[in-house]
C-alpha cells in the first residue's frame, strides 16, 4: 500500500492496509483522505458506506470514463466533499434549494466565479453519473427509500449560477489596426538596427515571430511554448508552404489537431525565423542538446516558457504605444474572431481545439469584428482596395 500511496502522491502520515481504508478499490488510494472524511461525517454505517461508494464511482467516472487526469478527478471529489459538509446530507437527499444556498454561500465568500461554476458542474455531473448507472441508482433507491437524486439536476440551478457566478468578460482584444501598429513598430526597430550596423536583433526577430504565430493561428500560449520545430510538416494540398504547411499540436486535454496555414503572410515570417534566426540559439553550445528541438528559445538558451511569452507580448505592445492590457490569450480571442468571420463558427471551433462551438462563440468579440476584418472586407468590396498584411523582413 505504501507504493500505491506514493505513486498517487497522497500525503498520509503512514501507509494504510486494505482493512484500514474505507475505499474499496486500489485506484482510489489518492482520495482516501476525502473518502475517510465523508465516511466519518455520516458516522460510518450504511449511509457512510454508500456515500463512499458513490464517491468512488464518481472518481472512476471522471478518470476512467471521461479520461480526466488524476488531479482533475481529485478536484471533483474535493468539490463534492465540500458540498457534503455544507449540506450535512447524503447525495440522495440533495435538493435544488441546497444547491442554490451553497452557490450563494460561495459567492458571499467571494469565491472566484470560475470556481463557483466548476463546483456546480461537478455536483450536477455526479448526480447525472449516478442516474446513468441504473443498477447503482436502483440499489441506492432500495436501500434509502427517500432517495431523490433526480431533483438536483433541476435546470433552474444552472440559470441561477449563470446569474450571479459568471461575469461578462470586458474584452479588450487588439484590433487588426492595432496589430498592424505592433508589426510596423517591430519592423521599424529591426530595420533601423540592421541599417545602422548594429548586431543582428535576434531577440526582436524572435519576438515578432512569437507575436505573429499567436495572432495568425490563435494557439494557446502553452501550445506555443511546447512546440518543436519538427511539429511542422508538408501539406500536399498547399505545397507552396513547403515543410511548414501543417502544424501538429497536442493541446489541452491531450487533444491532437492539425492547423493549416490560415493566413498567407505568416509563412515568410515563420520561414525567416526558422532558417535565419533560430540557428542563433541551436548553434550555441550553451543550448542543451535535449532542448535544441524547441521552436523558440529564451535568452538563457532554454525553451521559451509560458511566462516569458506573456512578458514578450505585454512588452512589445506597450512599446508600440498600445495602451490595452494585451496578453497572448487576447491574441487568441482576436484570431478566433477573425477566423469566425472568415470561415464560420464550426471551423473556427476546430482550429481553436474546442470540443463545443459554444465555447468558441464566447471568444467572439463583435466590437473587434466590426472595426476589423468585417469592415475591411466591406471597404475592399466598395473601393476595390487591398489592405496589405504585415510584411516580413
Amino acid at each position: 500500500m505504501t507504493v500505491v500511496l506514493r505513486q498517487f502522491g497522497v500525503g498520509l502520515k503512514h501507509a494504510l492496509s486494505a482493512e484500514e481504508r474505507v475505499g474499496r478499490y486500489r485506484s482510489t488510494a489518492c482520495i482516501e483522505t476525502y473518502l475517510r472524511r465523508a465516511f466519518d461525517q455520516f458516522k460510518g454505517g450504511r449511509v457512510g458506506e454508500d456515500v463512499v461508494l458513490l464517491l468512488e464511482m464518481f472518481f472512476a467516472h471522471k478518470v476512467g470514463g471521461q479520461g480526466n487526469k488524476l488531479g482533475s478527478g481529485k478536484q471533483a471529489i474535493i468539490a463534492i466533499c465540500d458540498f457534503l459538509t455544507f449540506t450535512g446530507c447524503s447525495p440522495w437527499q440533495w435538493t435544488p434549494q441546497m444547491l442554490w444556498q451553497y452557490l450563494t454561500d460561495l459567492r458571499a465568500r467571494e469565491i472566484a466565479p470560475a470556481t463557483i461554476r466548476s463546483r456546480h458542474h461537478y455536483i450536477n455531473d455526479m448526480c447525472r453519473a449516478i442516474l446513468s448507472d441504473r443498477d447503482l441508482a436502483n440499489k441506492i433507491q432500495a436501500r434509502h427509500p427517500t432517495a431523490s437524486l433526480q431533483q438536483i439536476t433541476d435546470e433552474k440551478s444552472r440559470a441561477l449560477v449563470r446569474g450571479f457566478g459568471k461575469r461578462k468578460k470586458k474584452l479588450s482584444n487588439p484590433t487588426p489596426a492595432e496589430m498592424q501598429q505592433v508589426f510596423d513598430y517591430l519592423e521599424a526597430v529591426i530595420t533601423e538596427q540592421i541599417e545602422t550596423g548594429a548586431p543582428v536583433p535576434y531577440v526582436l526577430l524572435r519576438d515578432r515571430a512569437v507575436t505573429a504565430l499567436l495572432y495568425a493561428y490563435g494557439v494557446r500560449v502553452s501550445e506555443l511554448s511546447h512546440t518543436d520545430v519538427t511539429d511542422f510538416d508538408f501539406d500536399p494540398e498547399c505545397p507552396e508552404y513547403g515543410d511548414y504547411g501543417i502544424w501538429h499540436i497536442i493541446g489541452k486535454g491531450d487533444k491532437d489537431r492539425h492547423l493549416p496555414v490560415v493566413v498567407d503572410w505568416i509563412y515568410p515570417v515563420l520561414l525567416q525565423y526558422v532558417e535565419g534566426v533560430r540557428p542563433h540559439w541551436t548553434g550555441d553550445p550553451r543550448t542543451p542538446d535535449e532542448q535544441k528541438n524547441a521552436l523558440f528559445f529564451s535568452n538563457h538558451h532554454t525553451r521559451l516558457s509560458v511566462n516569458s511569452i506573456q512578458r514578450i507580448v505585454k512588452q512589445r505592445f506597450a512599446a508600440a504605444g498600445i495602451k490595452k492590457n494585451v496578453s497572448p490569450h487576447r491574441l487568441r480571442n482576436g484570431c478566433l474572431t477573425r477566423i469566425t468571420d472568415e470561415v464560420g463558427l464550426s471551423q473556427a471551433s476546430k482550429i481553436a481545439g474546442h470540443s463545443h462551438a459554444a465555447t468558441t462563440e464566447g471568444y467572439y468579440d463583435r466590437k473587434a469584428s466590426m472595426t476589423g476584418d468585417a469592415l475591411s472586407r466591406h471597404v475592399r468590396k466598395i473601393y476595390k482596395q487591398t489592405i496589405a498584411p504585415p510584411e516580413s523582413s
